[in-house]
């Protein structure tokens, strides 16, 4: 994809750009470029797939992120690039506009669907992927 977000547009992240998740240059620029609103969820299952989760809108449970406003121009952009939409090859994420349900309402956002196979053992049954990283 190349078009970009205007401000005001709206992410649902529910892995390494989630808060207090990871820490790197774009998960940085990430929380610079955006401001958090709520929490959230949206219907579908999550897999691990190596040291990153994948949404996919099939399957039992709900998946569990966050959703943040964007606040700099250029910011889908550098997301897309963290979700390898550029690579060679066929992308692993689709970035599609799904409605996020929040405390405070539904809420239209942005979100990366995986778009390749998943391992089903992989599954996360919570659907969240600050719990599967927690120790039990």
């Amino acid at each position: 994809m190349t078009d970009d977000a205007p401000a005001g547009d709206r992410v649902f992240v529910y892995g390494t750009l989630r808060r207090d998740l990871a820490d790197n240059a774009v998960t940085r620029a990430f929380r610079a470029g955006a401001r958090f609103v709520a929490d959230g969820w949206l219907p579908g299952a999550l897999y691990a797939v190596g040291w990153y989760p994948a949404l996919v809108e099939t399957g039992p449970g709900h998946v569990r992120g966050e959703v943040w406003e964007l606040t700099a121009p250029g910011l889908l952009r550098v997301l897309d690039e963290y979700e390898g939409l550029f690579a060679e090859g066929p992308p692993e994420y689709r970035r599609l506009r799904r409605d996020i349900r929040t405390a405070q309402g539904a809420m239209t956002a942005w979100t990366y669907v995986y778009a390749d196979r998943v391992d089903p053992g992989s599954r996360i049954p919570s659907g969240d992927w600050a719990t599967a990283l927690s120790p039990p």
